[in-house]
């Protein structure tokens, strides 16, 4: 014998989780500091790991462009969590390192419309 209440709870599906996108690509920065190019890895919904030359410091905005080999961009803004700095070896045994910024996906800041007023 099934209840109104059985057939809703085998209707509901909770949404599947969003993973990690191990691909590696090309990225463009922009930020207070100008613009760099770097790596990104390890992209989610709510982040990602950039390899780069020149880390942007802890708390900066920044733009992150993606672009496709065939023209179309996509722009996120984020902040940047954290910063790498890894020294490593090879399996020849020389030495190699990488650096760098972990950025967390924020929403826009909007632009001011004119001065504001002071309220009395």
């Amino acid at each position: 014998m099934s209840s109104r209440t059985d057939k809703l709870q085998n209707s509901f599906k909770p949404p599947l989780p969003v993973g990690r996108f191990d691909k590696a690509f090309p990225v463009f920065l922009e930020g207070d500091r100008g613009v760099a190019g770097g790596i990104g890895r390890n992209i989610t919904d709510s982040g990602m790991f950039i390899e780069t030359r020149e880390p942007f410091p802890l708390g900066t905005r920044v733009k992150v462009t993606f672009s496709s080999p065939h023209g179309a961009e996509m722009t996120l803004e984020g902040e940047v969590r954290y910063q790498c700095f890894i020294n490593f070896a090879r399996a020849d045994a020389t030495r190699a390192g990488m650096r760098g910024i972990g950025v967390k996906f924020v929403s826009p800041q909007l632009a001011q419309k004119g001065p504001r007023g002071s309220v009395h």
